[in-house]
């Protein structure tokens, strides 16, 4: 394959044969006795710049073809562009409609609403940690339920629009080549806020019961689970026991040790009705009120 021409042999200009620098070619060309039979200085003069022009056509001819060659190279490589643009242009706007529908999936369904008509009240809002227990079937301690934990219920669903965000991260070199990256940082956690059973008071616990109540709703429990769970609050708040000196502590205390005793046993499978009183748990939670109040004493507090 000849050599590439990087240069227009037009533009070469031919060498002036009749001055010095070719005084002794031209006369050794004047005595040679070979061909093309010289024998003038002018003679040999024309004979090298015949030469020249010669070969400087050849070079013109070649870099004719080559700038040819450069043309029909750059035609293809247009018309290739051409072909494939329609295709690649199809391809940016399928990725468009799939990235479209992704981010899609993630917003909130839209939904018709009656103009005029307003609400009664705004629900309560459930923490999202007791939600997600409730729904499970689990052991939530009431704090959950109480306005404290509602407070925060509402602060963290904030937290969760600011910080839930769709990033649409473009990995390719062109808008051909992308993809979709979705970060997402609220997580559904336990609150450090929260106190067990153990330590709630009786008044806590009657302000808490009817959010828990609405709650198990979340776990789907038939209506004898829900008018069981009704019933364990009902006989609390109207047994003799509170009408005692420090019957509410003793029955705070009963109903942390019965309600965490019943999950326990729904867990293995094995659960009680909770609406029965178990006066013999009462009877204990009577001896360990007691005692603290006793060791408070001592301790002078």
């Amino acid at each position: 394959m000849a050599e590439r021409l990087e240069f227009d042999p037009r533009n070469i200009p031919s060498p002036d044969y009749s001055n010095n620098t070719y005084a002794t070619i031209r006369r050794a060309l004047v005595a040679d006795a070979n061909p093309p039979n010289i024998s003038t200085e002018a003679e040999a003069e024309q004979h090298l710049r015949d030469q020249w022009d010669e070969e400087n056509r050849a070079l013109r001819e070649r870099y004719k073809i080559q700038l040819e060659e450069d043309r029909a190279v750059e035609e293809a490589r247009r018309e290739a562009v051409a072909e494939a643009q329609p295709l690649q242009e199809a391809e940016r706007k399928a990725k468009e409609a799939e990235l479209a529908k992704k981010v899609d999936k993630k917003r909130t369904l839209l939904c018709s609403f009656k103009p005029g008509e307003g609400v009664g009240y705004i629900p309560q809002q459930l923490h999202p940690y007791a939600k997600k227990l409730m729904a499970a079937r689990k052991y939530v301690p009431l704090w959950y339920f109480l306005p404290e934990a509602t407070a925060e219920a509402k602060e963290r669903s904030r937290e969760a629009v600011d910080t839930n965000r769709f990033q649409i991260a473009m990995d390719g070199t062109d808008s051909t080549s992308s993809s979709l990256t979705l970060v997402r940082s609220h997580r559904v956690q336990a609150s450090p806020n929260a106190i067990p059973d153990s330590r709630l008071t009786w008044d806590q616990v009657m302000r808490a019961k009817s959010s828990f109540l609405n709650a198990l709703l979340h776990g789907e429990l038939t209506e004898d689970f829900v008018k069981m769970f009704a019933g364990f609050y009902m006989g609390m708040d109207m047994h003799p026991e509170l009408r005692e000196v420090h019957g509410d502590q003793v029955l705070a205390l009963y109903h942390a040790e019965m309600r965490r005793a019943w999950y326990e046993r729904f867990k293995q499978r094995k659960p009680f009705d909770l609406a029965v009183f178990s006066e013999d748990t009462l009877e204990k939670c009577r001896i360990e009120v007691c005692r603290q109040n006793n060791e408070r004493t001592i301790k002078g507090e």
